[in-house]
C-alpha cells in the first residue's frame, strides 16, 4: 500500500489521542471504520462516534487482525492498559501504529520481539515529535558533525499527572510523559548512557515523585546534561552547542531558535552593566493546524513510509536508558 487514499483503519482504544490521529488520517483520505473501546455505552466511544460516526463499534478488538475490511490499525490505549495488548500488536500482520508508551519495560519489549521477528517491518510507535519540522532541522545540523555538548531539559507537572494518569504514574513518569523529549533526543544523538544522576526525592499528596539531574554520554563520548524535575521553572526542551559558535535550542520542542554569536550592548544611564545578548539568527515554528506531528508521523503510517520515525526495536533505547537512570542514581552528599 503506497497511497493513503481510502485505507480503512480501526482504533483500539478511542480517547483523546486515538481522536487526534483519527482527525489526521481522515484529512489524508483514510476511512475510519471501525473502533473499540470498554463499553459502546462509554464516554470515550460516545466522544470518538460523534467525531467519527461513519465508524462501527467492534466488541473484539482483537478481530481487526482478521477482518478483511481493516486495512490497519491505531493501538492507543491508556499508559498502563499497553502492556495487555502489546503481544497482540506486534504479532498481527497488518500495519500498526502503536501508541507510547510502547511497554512498561524492556524486558517484556525485549521478549516479544524475539517472539514475533517477522511482523516488524510495519510496526511504528507513535513518538511524533520525529516528524516535527523544528526536530528535522536539527537532525539536519547535527548530521553535518562539530555538537560540542547538549542539554536536556524536562519539567513535569505533577498536580497534573496525578489528575489525569493516577498516583502510579508518579513512580513510571520517565516512559509516558518525559518520554517524548527523551525519545526525541535519542532520535537526534543515538542511544544514551547515564554516566552520572543524582536523585532527589519529593512527596506530594498521593504520591512522591523523583527528580533525576546528572550527566549523560552519547556513544562518542559527547556530553549530554540530563534534568528533569518536578515544576522546575526551565525552558523544557533539548539545547545543543556546536563548534562554529551556533546553539541550536528547541525550547519549547514546537520552536527551533538558533543564535550565532551575540550582541554587546555597553552600559548605559539606564543600566550600569554591560551585556552580552545572544543573537538570533533564525527560528523555526512548527505548524499546530493539527496537534503537532500528527499529520506528518500518520502520513508516514499510512504509506508505511516511516523515515524518522520509531520502530518497536528503536523503542527499547528509551526502555534502555530510563532503567539505567533510575538504576544507577544516588542520593546527592548533603
Amino acid at each position: 500500500m503506497t497511497s493513503s487514499n481510502g485505507l480503512r483503519l480501526a482504533f483500539y482504544g478511542a480517547g483523546e489521542v486515538a481522536r487526534d490521529h483519527a482527525e489526521a488520517a481522515r484529512a489524508l483520505g483514510a476511512v475510519i471504520s471501525a473502533g473499540s473501546t470498554r463499553s459502546e455505552d462509554s464516554e470515550r466511544w460516545c466522544l470518538f462516534h460523534r467525531q467519527f460516526p461513519e465508524a462501527k463499534f467492534e466488541k473484539e478488538p482483537k478481530n481487526f487482525a482478521s477482518r478483511n475490511d481493516i486495512d490497519g490499525i491505531v493501538v492507543a490505549l491508556p499508559w498502563d492498559k499497553q502492556d495487555d495488548a502489546l503481544e497482540w500488536a506486534l504479532g498481527c500482520p497488518k500495519l500498526i501504529l502503536i501508541e507510547k508508551p510502547i511497554a512498561s519495560n524492556s524486558s517484556l519489549l525485549r521478549r516479544l520481539l524475539e517472539k514475533h521477528p517477522s511482523t516488524q517491518a510495519n510496526k511504528l510507535v507513535g513518538y511524533n515529535r520525529r516528524y516535527y519540522s523544528t526536530v528535522d532541522a536539527l537532525r539536519q545540523r547535527l548530521s553535518s558533525g562539530g555538537l560540542r555538548a547538549a542539554c536536556i531539559t524536562i519539567s513535569e507537572d505533577v498536580a497534573r499527572l496525578h489528575r489525569r494518569r493516577g498516583p502510579e504514574i508518579l513512580s513510571e513518569y520517565l516512559v509516558n510523559s518525559s518520554c517524548h523529549v527523551l525519545d526525541a533526543a535519542i532520535s537526534l544523538f543515538g542511544p544514551l548512557k547515564a554516566l552520572h544522576i543524582t536523585r532527589t526525592r519529593q512527596d506530594f499528596e498521593g504520591g512522591s515523585f523523583d527528580s533525576f539531574n546528572g550527566l549523560l554520554s552519547t556513544a562518542s563520548g559527547i556530553p549530554v546534561c540530563f534534568n528533569c524535575n518536578a515544576y522546575d521553572p526551565a525552558p523544557v526542551g533539548i539545547d545543543c552547542r556546536f563548534d562554529d559558535g551556533t546553539r541550536w535550542c528547541l525550547s519549547p520542542m514546537e520552536r527551533l531558535r538558533i543564535f550565532e554569536g551575540y550582541d554587546v550592548i555597553e552600559r548605559s544611564d539606564n543600566c550600569q552593566i554591560r551585556r552580552y545578548e545572544p543573537h538570533l539568527a533564525d527560528e523555526i515554528i512548527e505548524d499546530a493546524s493539527l496537534r503537532p506531528g500528527f499529520l506528518p508521523q500518520m502520513r508516514a503510517f499510512l504509506t508505511n513510509d516511516f523515515g524518522p520515525g520509531c520502530r518497536p526495536a528503536d523503542a527499547l533505547h528509551l526502555l534502555d536508558l530510563t532503567e539505567q537512570i533510575k538504576a544507577t542514581a544516588k542520593e546527592p552528599a548533603q
